[in-house]
């Protein structure tokens, strides 16, 4: 090959980083530019020596700030943050992350050989799987569909951080970098030899300012060593923690159903424009004569259902609320056992629940009754993620003397009554926050209601998202597993039968 031609070969493959180092130009021009200033004008010497003594005011305060997280038993901030907690995984799967994140950090006081961090990342997958499962699983009990799905959501997750994080990723191929690696050693013995020829050529120049720099030298090479074992340490511990957080993932169950599932398992509930999942489903439950059917017309803004001074709804009905939200309204509360059973059944299908209370009805067994069925279903599957549930007091107006209020005014009189309903509400409902309303018109605080709905929306899109995963993971039984192994068999067929028809 002639030279023109490997030069031109030369400029194309290494286009970017040749872009890259004329950019550093100018700053390593400038700062050697900068250094035979000071040396001519004598002023090296005082450079050197106000390093060295900032150097030493900061590795003290360093040293203060390290003691006093200690004595705080506080978590030592890294330079490089890990993986955090998925904002979908339960409670309990987030305090199995904490507490892998907790070993992690007593494991690694100090940096291990790298070549046994596999063997690191298999006790942390083991201890997780051990967690989540109360003993019953080991670090290997998952299925190959799962470890698959792990894999194409890992890199996915890699290839996104190249492209946002690392400059020219896109454009670096893998022969470059295989062809830099490859050439490392020789790189680094060229840099530590001029290096040195440089240090030989400054003493002979300035043996004073020569000197001082080496010592100088000294003491950054050991700041350096502590940086780079720290930065060793914390790099071992993101990679913990990532093969932590995979197996949070794997024994959740959440990798049993890809996207893809959940959107085919979610488009059962059809609602126009709704999310890929499905539309939202809330839950409207309470006693007899609560006011639930006329607070979903509230929401719905029209007369939807059925209303009167009789209990007019005896079974679930559904309504679309707006794109990707439908309302169901269930019958309401008598006090028996089964009716409480029935609606505990459907709460635990809910995304999220709207819970009608009557503000001037102190009589609340029922609801207490209801609470305590909606536990015990959500208790027999603690995969579940629990729906967020929304209280209201409705027909607050009854307990304000006079109302309406000239332009929904309260006062303070207004606000201690409200406050001492919703309060007796909370202490029966176990401590949650209810907002009094006036469902009938004309409607009063609906608005602080859709308001509280959107804030847990993204909540119960979570829930839904959890539901539709173990529906889908648990829907195949014996039919299921046939019909796939007909499709298995077929597909093999049609393999085999191209194979010889060639």
């Amino acid at each position: 090959m002639r030279l023109t031609d490997r030069l031109r070969h030369t400029l194309l493959r290494w286009d970017r980083l040749g872009l890259a180092a004329i950019l550093a130009l100018p700053l390593t021009i400038s700062m050697l530019l900068g250094f035979l200033w000071l040396n001519e004008h004598g002023y090296l010497l005082w450079f050197a020596l106000g390093t060295a003594g900032f150097y030493a005011v900061f590795r003290v305060a360093v040293g203060l700030a390290r003691w006093r997280t200690r004595v705080a038993g506080e978590r030592e901030p890294r330079e490089l943050e890990g993986p955090k907690a998925d904002p979908e995984w339960s409670p309990a799967e987030k305090a199995a992350f904490e507490r892998a994140r907790a070993r992690i950090d007593t494991r690694l006081k100090e940096p291990i050989p790298w070549a046994t961090l596999p063997t690191e990342a298999l006790t942390v997958v083991e201890e997780v799987a051990t967690d989540m499962s109360n003993g019953q699983r080991s670090a290997l009990d998952f299925t190959l569909p799962e470890a698959l799905l792990l894999i194409d959501q890992v890199a996915l997750r890699y290839r996104a951080f190249l492209l946002e994080s690392i400059p020219y990723s896109d454009r670096l191929s893998v022969r470059t970098m295989h062809w830099l690696w490859r050439k490392q050693d020789a790189a680094l013995t060229a840099w530590e030899t001029g290096f040195l020829a440089w240090r030989g050529v400054r003493l002979l120049l300035n043996p004073a300012v020569g000197l001082l720099r080496e010592a100088e030298r000294v003491l950054a090479t050991g700041l350096q060593d502590r940086l780079t074992e720290k930065f060793r340490r914390d790099a071992q511990a993101i990679l913990l923690e990532e093969a932590a957080q995979a197996a949070v993932d794997l024994f959740s169950g959440r990798l049993k159903v890809s996207e893809a599932d959940l959107s085919r398992h979610g488009a059962r509930v059809i609602v126009p424009d709704a999310a890929p999942e499905g539309a939202v489903q809330i839950v409207v439950v309470g006693q007899i004569s609560a006011g639930k059917s006329t607070l979903v017309n509230a929401l719905l803004g029209e007369d939807a259902t059925e209303t009167d001074a009789a209990p007019t709804t005896d079974t679930a009905a559904g309504h679309a609320l707006d794109s990707g939200v439908r309302v169901i309204d269930t019958p309401g509360l008598d006090g028996t056992d089964k009716v409480a059973r029935a609606i505990a059944a459907q709460m635990v299908t809910a995304d999220l629940v709207l819970w009608v209370h009557r503000a001037n009805r102190p009589g609340r067994a029922a609801d207490v009754g209801l609470m305590a069925a909606f536990q015990a279903a959500m208790a027999r599957d603690p995969a579940r993620r629990h729906p967020p549930v929304v209280h209201v007091a409705n027909a607050s107006d009854l307990l304000l003397p006079g109302w309406p209020r000239p332009e929904n005014t309260l006062t303070a009189e207004d606000k201690a009554r409200l406050r001492a309903a919703t309060d007796a509400i909370a202490r029966d409902m176990g401590g949650a926050e209810v907002i009094p309303i006036r469902a009938e018109a004309p409607e009063w605080n609906i608005d602080a209601l859709n308001a509280a709905i959107d804030a847990v929306l993204p909540e119960a899109r979570m829930t839904r998202r959890n539901r539709l995963r173990l529906e889908a993971s648990r829907s195949e039984g014996l039919r299921g597993n046939i019909a796939r192994a007909g499709r298995g068999v077929s597909a093999v067929a049609k393999a085999l039968g191209s194979r010889w028809r060639r």
